[in-house]
């Protein structure tokens, strides 16, 4: 029997009727999905030594900025900056005593979860990483 030339076959309907269903699922907003543009605090650079054994290798310079998930959040982590910043640079020196090399590039998804998992107590929803090197 010869396939008819236009005509497609009707076991790959359904598996292109859930593909096209998942699509559709994918753009959809969550539930509870504000539209609420990001709130971002951008943080002054830090820059922390990089120790290596005894001695003093580098620099590690890190730009970074803090969202909240709204305006009082924002307004609560604007008038905490000092902590914040503190937390930081206490987290970025630790980081670089145990992860960066002027050797290697440095780890950015690293940085940002372990500055993430510091900040998150604080009210901070996230870390965004602008910049970030390691110099001798």
């Amino acid at each position: 029997m010869r396939p008819v030339t236009g005509v497609r076959p009707i076991a790959t309907m359904p598996l292109k009727l859930a593909l096209l269903l998942s699509l559709i699922a994918g753009i959809a907003e969550p539930a509870g999905a504000s539209n609420e543009p990001p709130q971002i605090l951008a943080m002054k650079p830090l820059v922390v030594p990089i120790v290596s054994s005894d001695r003093l290798d580098g620099a590690l310079r890190v730009t970074f900025a803090l969202t909240a998930p709204n305006e009082a959040a924002l307004a609560r982590l604007t008038q905490r900056l000092p902590e914040l910043r503190a937390i930081s640079v206490g987290e970025a020196v630790e980081f670089s005593r145990l992860h960066v090399s002027t050797q290697m590039p440095v780890d950015a998804a690293r940085l940002r979860h372990a500055l993430t998992t510091a900040l998150h107590d604080s009210g901070v929803a996230s870390v965004l990483i602008t910049e970030v090197s390691a110099t001798a």
